[in-house]
């Protein structure tokens, strides 16, 4: 990956491909499509963690830099990333239930039903992860990845090229031929994703699980858009920015990873009592995420420091 000051310096349609090129290395190899479902077990779950991981970031890539693509690819390219981060959502959900979450309340409470509750897990991560077998071993997916490369104009040695990308506009068509356009338009997503933050940021104790969430998929969009655009922020300010919204992620993650886990336990084939104790303690970590994650967003910089921190050249 080139330097900050190169990066500035190069056209939007050159830092578009050479910024989408990153993740599409990462792009996992993925068994072929078959009638046999068995297969799923075949795909780690780190494998569908990165593939989420980098759905992401290209989201956040086509958002950043919608004005520089073709409506017609930024639609399908989006609708697209969409349908695969989903499908792996309840399998990555289950992945984590069953490794953190519900291990961390065995040790807590032993005397409850966890045969029972094993047992329904498992028929529910089986689910899952079949749902995202299905996803990642179909023609779609892999007519998406064909997709992208061609987009993004990847050649085969996994380096970028402007000129191959199908999916950007003409210059005609861009506000590139405006005067430091590209620096306007950084400076504009971060300002905007960043006032997105306000006024939830600063009122969590008000907010329930699901606007919790809400803020939490705000955050990521802030966080993934701050780091396609860290040329334009100096790094006295990138680095308490970015931390600051990757501890808030991280910790609105085990909020929401406490709340699949108590609608999971609402089916679970086990005493009410029992329930009840877990439903609790799970009640306690999310609100202590809440309270963690309030006090880590108090680390957020000012609008004013923010406004410095940008740089103009």
């Amino acid at each position: 990956m080139p330097g900050a000051a190169r990066m500035r310096r190069m056209s939007a349609s050159r830092l578009i491909v050479t910024l989408a090129a990153a993740p599409l290395a990462h792009w996992p190899a993925l068994p072929q499509a078959s009638a046999d479902t068995s297969g799923v077990e075949d795909i780690p779950p780190e494998a569908v963690h990165q593939l989420r991981i980098a759905t992401r970031r290209l989201r956040a890539l086509i958002d950043v830099f919608s004005p520089w693509l073709k409506p017609r690819w930024h639609r399908r390219l989006k609708a697209e990333l969409r349908w695969l981060g989903h499908s792996m959502g309840p399998a990555r959900d289950a992945d984590v239930l069953t490794g953190e979450t519900l291990p961390a309340l065995r040790l807590e409470y032993p005397d409850v039903d966890w045969i029972a509750i094993d047992a329904h897990l498992s028929r529910l991560r089986s689910d899952a992860r079949e749902q995202a077998a299905l996803a990642l071993t179909s023609e779609r997916q892999c007519a998406l990845h064909a997709l992208l490369i061609e987009a993004f104009g990847i050649r085969d040695d996994g380096r970028a090229d402007a000129r191959a990308a199908k999916a950007l506009r003409r210059p005609a068509r861009t506000p590139g031929k405006q005067p430091r356009a590209l620096t306007k338009h950084a400076h504009n997503v971060l300002r905007e994703r960043y006032i997105a933050l306000f006024p939830d940021c600063r009122q969590m104790a008000m907010l329930d699980t699901g606007q919790l969430h809400a803020l939490r998929v705000k955050i990521k969009q802030a966080r993934y858009s701050a780091e396609a655009l860290t040329p334009w922020m100096r790094k006295s300010i990138r680095t308490p920015y970015q931390d600051t919204l990757r501890a808030a992620q991280t910790l609105l993650g085990h909020l929401n990873d406490a709340v699949v886990a108590q609608r999971v336990l609402e089916d679970a084939p086990i005493a009410a009592e029992q329930r009840d104790t877990l439903t609790g303690r799970l009640d306690t970590i999310i609100v202590n995420a809440t309270s963690r994650a309030a006090h880590a967003l108090c680390q957020l910089p000012d609008a004013h420091a923010l406004e410095r921190g940008m740089r103009r050249d």
